[in-house]
């Protein structure tokens, strides 16, 4: 019932144009890469904004709508597609052990190339030409990058931005998105228990922000984590089969609930 009930929420905020569409999504964003057409780093631009944090006014990373939806990580090594930390899109992390941000980096390259891979825009072109020039090695020399390296570096989100325009609002990048995330899918086809179709089912639902306590990467409403939780063989959330769009319906609803603190205990 909770479940249905956060569906009905979403295709409600939906037909009101108060959320974004299925695969996509609000993400917070510290800094813009700009590229030019050949992919090359020509400058980071910071994109926060100054905010009411408490008593006080600071400035934070700015919530930027209608970017790719979020993977949900575990333990794995996903990448987001056009937006993620600097360990993913640029392969440099202070804190993490070289070798799993070299893996992290692989993976959103991998990620990058294969999804605009034909995809004829200036801006999908020059995404495409960074990820296959880009060097982490010579990261922290780069001379976009010296003057705010501690700032890039501390985790918070970055896009990319080419002839002034952020690539994640250019249409045929967008397109490439939408026709992978409809068609990307590993779960078995099961009757969704909360719309009743049959379809492909989510293994791993995304990610709830905001709720107190919670791990930084989010929590989980649906979770089936231990041997003792499962059963007929079934792993993770096939415990509970929910298809690929109740899985986001249910999740982006509640993650737009507690995103308004004023009414969040």
């Amino acid at each position: 019932m909770i479940l249905q009930a956060l569906v009905r929420q979403y295709e409600d905020l939906a037909e009101r144009g108060e959320i974004a569409p299925p695969g996509w999504g609000p993400v917070k964003v510290s800094y813009a890469l700009e590229i030019d057409g050949d992919g090359r780093l020509l400058r980071a631009i910071s994109v926060k904004t100054e905010q009411v944090s408490g008593k006080k006014t600071a400035l934070l990373p700015q919530i930027m709508d209608n970017l790719p939806a979020p993977v949900k990580r575990t333990m794995g090594i996903k990448a987001n597609f056009l937006w993620d930390n600097a360990g993913f899109l640029l392969g440099v992390d202070t804190k993490e052990k070289p070798e799993r941000i070299a893996r992290c980096f692989a993976a959103s390259k991998e990620l990058h190339e294969k999804l605009l891979d034909g995809v004829d825009s200036p801006a999908g072109r020059a995404l495409k030409a960074f990820f296959e020039n880009w060097q982490p090695e010579h990261a922290a020399t780069d001379p976009a990058l010296q003057d705010i390296w501690k700032e890039i570096t501390d985790g918070g989100n970055l896009v990319f931005r080419f002839n002034g325009a952020y690539i994640h609002r250019d249409k045929a990048v967008r397109a490439a998105w939408q026709r992978h995330y409809e068609t990307d899918g590993d779960g078995p086809v099961m009757t969704c228990l909360v719309t009743g179709r049959s379809g492909p089912v989510e293994t791993i639902h995304p990610a709830i922000k905001g709720v107190q306590g919670a791990r930084a990467g989010g929590a989980s409403l649906v979770s089936f984590n231990a041997p003792a939780f499962c059963s007929y063989g079934w792993e993770q959330n096939l415990n509970a089969p929910t298809g690929k769009y109740a899985a986001f319906a249910y999740t982006a609803a509640l993650n737009h609930l507690l995103a308004d603190r004023e009414h969040v205990f």
